[in-house]
């Protein structure tokens, strides 16, 4: 959906779909999975696939280049504040507009994503030449060390500006093509070379330059600053030249070994619990189904996503000597037409089924996203623990609190009330009804995909946590 409007407070929408992916992707070589993966970008602090920020950038000034005039364009300032994701209507408003500035802010749910300042001139400054050897962009986005950024250098070829043009005609008909492929490289640069696959791209900060010609970007690394994971770049290209800064985001978290997990258990100290771990392919699940496997119980795990993640952790028990069933599950749908079938009967339930908790908040509570949770930790660990009894006489079920309901984290409004409910829930379950027992644990931090962050924050290891809780699980009460 699209409007526009040229005085300064107007205001302009985007929807983000598939298809931009996939054309800006084309435009400009930046394949990098968080944009273009879902269950890559599932694993990154995004959550889900990232609309490229510079794609963002390129048609907030194309959608100004509609009523104003950008040819003297001088220099480009852009910020980017948060994840758009695909999927998002994204909101461009003018908030200055005169001769010599230009103010753009790009927001998502009234909450601000991106913001792009300008300046125009007359005349602009002379370009220097690359004098790198260009590479071919890669076919992956290359993976970085990080003690081995300061001081590197290169340059890559630009794709011809055709596709990125169309993207963006009444941009390129004002600045030139050549100029519109180098801000898309800016994109590629961050994304597939520097700092690579684990990145985020942070802020832009460019001079135009007269005679855009050539057909290559330079970068170089100025600036790692190891305690806040950010990397500032030199560049060059077809009438432009800066800075760029992007933040090395966290790798996926490594899950711990079943051969490092069976060195904490004595062989067959588990061999009486058949447990159904749901949420079990990565994480606290992952974790308990090894930890219930090395000491000889069974174990059946489900999935919403990642059937390969959830087959790599079964097959790894197994590989061990262990037993591990995988089925897919969703939390969202009935019990019994997923799992009715599993030929599994569980004296044991651990429910670690969650939505992504850490999201972009658009407001100070938002209802969909409390009732998400309370489906998912609620309304299903009920209908799972009254299953788990329908085919085993006695159950011992888990539900997994947090301290964050002592320690109001920023932004987890709607997980606190949900976990601060489940609590009762699963307490007054097991008072009322018979065979049914519960453990409660409010869990700190734990080192998973879903609490990383850019900057380091102390989280426990999964394997010291649910230990004891397993332990206490088989005990009498």
């Amino acid at each position: 959906m699209y409007g526009s409007s040229s005085a300064a407070g107007s205001a302009t929408t985007r929807a983000w779909t598939e298809a931009d992916q996939i054309a800006f992707a084309q435009a400009t070589g930046d394949i990098n999975p968080m944009h273009m993966d879902a269950r890559v970008a599932s694993r990154t602090l995004a959550g889900e696939r990232a609309v490229h920020g510079v794609h963002a950038a390129l048609w907030a000034l194309e959608t100004y280049a509609a009523a104003h005039q950008l040819e003297r364009l001088a220099t480009l300032q852009m910020r980017f504040e948060r994840f758009v994701l695909v999927g998002d209507c994204t909101t461009l408003t003018i908030h200055e507009a005169s001769e010599q500035n230009l103010r753009l802010s790009v927001a998502v749910d009234g909450i601000r994503a991106m913001t792009i300042r300008a300046m125009f001139a007359a005349e602009r400054p002379p370009a220097s030449p690359v004098e790198a050897v260009p590479s071919a962009i890669p076919a992956e986005p290359v993976t970085r060390d990080p003690a081995a950024l300061m001081g590197l250098t290169g340059a890559f070829r630009l794709p011809d500006p055709e596709a990125i043009t169309a993207l963006a005609p009444r941009l390129a008909h004002a600045i030139g093509p050549t100029r519109v492929a180098g801000l898309g490289g800016l994109s590629t640069l961050i994304g597939m070379f520097v700092p690579g696959l684990h990145s985020i791209l942070s802020k832009i900060d460019i001079t135009f330059t007269a005679e855009p010609g050539g057909s290559s970007l330079a970068y170089a690394v100025k600036r790692f600053q190891p305690m806040l994971q950010s990397v500032t770049l030199d560049v060059q290209g077809p009438g432009i030249a800066g800075h760029v800064e992007g933040f090395l985001r966290p790798q996926p978290v490594e899950q711990e070994s079943l051969l490092d997990l069976a060195r904490l258990v004595q062989p067959g100290v588990f061999a009486g619990i058949s447990a159904l771990i749901v949420g079990g392919s990565r994480g606290l699940g992952a974790t308990t189904a090894k930890l219930i496997a090395a000491g000889g119980g069974a174990v059946c795990i489900t999935y919403a996503s990642g059937a390969d993640e959830a087959e790599a952790v079964a097959r790894e028990i197994r590989d061990g000597g262990g037993h591990c069933n995988v089925v897919r599950y969703e939390a969202a749908r009935p019990v019994a037409e997923q799992l009715g079938s599993m030929g599994f009967d569980p004296s044991q339930l651990y429910h670690f089924a969650t939505p992504r908790i850490f999201r972009q908040k658009r407001a100070p509570f938002e209802p969909a996203s409390f009732e998400e949770m309370m489906r998912i930790y609620n309304y299903a660990f009920y209908d799972l623990s009254l299953f788990c009894l329908g085919r085993c006489s006695a159950v011992t079920a888990f539900y997994p609190s947090t301290t964050a309901i002592d320690e109001a984290p920023r932004d987890t409004l709607e997980y606190v009330m949900a976990k601060t409910a489940g609590e009762t829930l699963a307490a007054t379950m097991a008072k009322t009804i018979p065979n049914l027992r519960t453990i409660i644990e409010r869990l700190p931090r734990v080192r998973t995909d879903q609490t990383a962050t850019i900057f380091p924050v102390p989280a426990a290891a999964p394997s010291g946590l649910m230990l004891p809780i397993i332990r206490r699980m088989l005990s009498t009460p």
